[in-house]
Parts: C-alpha cells; sequence; structure tokens
C-alpha cells in the first residue's frame, strides 16, 4: 500500500475551482474576503525569486501582486511570480481578476503542483523600497512584525512553476490541518 496523500487548509487555494478560495475560508468566519489586483507585469526575476524558480538570474518572469482583504480591512500582501515562457501574454499577467483563480487557469494549460513546499518566516517589516508598498497597503505604521509564507508549486517533471510570497500583518492566524486523502 502507498504512502497516504495529506491534504491541508493550503490545498484550497491550490484546486482548480470555479469559486474563489478566500472568500469561502473568511465567509466561515462571518466576513466577506475581497482581493484587489494591484499590479501585473512581466521583469526580470528578482535573485531569490529566480533561484526558487531554477532559472538563470534575471530570466523575465510575470510578477503578479493582490492586495487580500476581510471586511475591506488588509490583512495580505500576496505577489505571485510564474516563468514568463509559462505566463507572458496569458491572463496572468493582466491586472484584472481571472475567473476561477489562477489555479484553475493554470490546470487549463496543464500545469498542476505535484508537490508544494511551503515556508512560514516570522520577521519585522522592513523599509526598503519594495516593502514600502506593503506598510502602506497593510498600513503598518513603523517596522511591525508580519508574517511571510513562501509556497513554491512544483510540477510533476519536477520543475517549479510557480511562487508566491504572502506577507500578512501580525495578529493574523494561520491553521493548517493535515488529512490523509
Amino acid at each position: 500500500m502507498g504512502q497516504p496523500r495529506w491534504n491541508t487548509t493550503s490545498d484550497q487555494y491550490l484546486t482548480p475551482t470555479a469559486g474563489d478560495a478566500w472568500a469561502d475560508q473568511v465567509a466561515e468566519s462571518g466576513q466577506r474576503g475581497t482581493q484587489r489586483i494591484l499590479d501585473a507585469d512581466t521583469q526580470p526575476a528578482p535573485d531569490g525569486i529566480a533561484q526558487l524558480l531554477d532559472l538563470p538570474a534575471g530570466a523575465a518572469v510575470v510578477r503578479r501582486r493582490r492586495l487580500i482583504l476581510a471586511d475591506d480591512e488588509p490583512v495580505e500582501l500576496a505577489t505571485s511570480y510564474w516563468p514568463a515562457s509559462l505566463a507572458d501574454q496569458t491572463r496572468l499577467a493582466l491586472p484584472e481578476k481571472i475567473p476561477g483563480g489562477s489555479a484553475r487557469f493554470l490546470a487549463e494549460l496543464g500545469y498542476s503542483a505535484a508537490e508544494v513546499r511551503e515556508t512560514i518566516t516570522a520577521r519585522m517589516s522592513t523599509t526598503q523600497e519594495d516593502v514600502a508598498l506593503q506598510q502602506r497597503d497593510l498600513r503598518l505604521t513603523d517596522p511591525e512584525p508580519v508574517l511571510e509564507l513562501t509556497r513554491i508549486l512544483i510540477d510533476q517533471a519536477r520543475q517549479p512553476f510557480q511562487v508566491d510570497i504572502n506577507v500578512m500583518r501580525a495578529g493574523q492566524r494561520i491553521r493548517y490541518t493535515r488529512q490523509a486523502g
């Protein structure tokens, strides 16, 4: 008998659906979950992102940033990266909502995660230029504690095809549940 497949609460964000996983999750606690697309563009990969996607330094990637809200209050800044060879000239590169979400869109292109690696880091917010937007959108007043979730999606060929960097305000609660599937 093979190893059991484990399901986690993150699976709802990785499974192709017709709905909005964030809105559904927040509704369970009686709140209204929404998101706002801040921008989407093609750019040279930051060094850390190129490494996580197994790309050469400076290779082109599509970057998509979203502000995640609960009852119109910002709770998370979510930034996703894909190799430009996969995402350029697709809906992922446009600053508009994707019907059914990116997981559904990627599945339609033939991409699904065979493996997902997640790392959660607690750190202080920084004042670097790229984090200044996070501080404004997340309404941080000074360097404050934040949680950073880094998620890497890897396909059947063992190739990373998506990296998510999600920065959350302190005071957020992350619950993971694992179940054998």
